[in-house]
């Protein structure tokens, strides 16, 4: 009767490990799918030889934001959205992260930095930084690529009950 349940058991196991890489699997396959579909327009149609990162932007509309060298070394910046539309950018021409990142914590008391990613609005290139600012809020940051300057902010306060 012993062997019998540990069978089981182990039966039971090896199905439940089966179905959590089924269910984790086809989460991550569209995602990754819509990556590499950004990658292969970003090459074929602003002529990135290299790609050295992929983000996604999700906001009002869906991105996803390639950075590589095009064929004459220059970085370039290409966001590419869910319908294919493509908009590009030398990467010089805007703020890197880092210059991003110190305009905040320079002009917008910034605590604490939670992210930076690029993305696009209206088919305006721009940086969104979330940071905690001196008031303890929770701050989404849009700033222009290309300056940095206040696009949108959104200020979250935890509710105090």
């Amino acid at each position: 009767m012993g062997k019998k349940w540990i069978l089981i058991i182990v039966g039971i196991l090896i199905l439940a490990s089966w179905q959590a890489y089924y269910l984790y699997s086809g989460v991550h396959a569209k995602p990754q799918k819509k990556e590499a579909e950004a990658v292969e327009l970003a090459k074929k149609e602003k002529n990135l030889t290299s790609v050295t990162n992929v983000e996604h932007f999700f906001k009002n509309e869906t991105y996803y934001v390639v950075e590589g060298k095009n064929e004459h070394g220059t970085d370039m910046i290409v966001w590419v959205g869910k319908d294919k539309e493509i908009f590009s950018e030398i990467a010089k021409k805007g703020l890197s992260e880092k210059q991003m990142i110190d305009y905040v914590k320079k002009n917008h008391n910034a605590v604490e930095i939670i992210d930076s990613r690029l993305g696009m609005e209206d088919e305006i290139p721009l940086w969104e930084v979330v940071y905690i600012d001196d008031q303890d809020r929770y701050t989404y940051y849009y700033g222009y690529f290309e300056t940095g300057k206040r696009y949108e902010i959104y200020r979250l306060k935890e509710s105090e009950q």
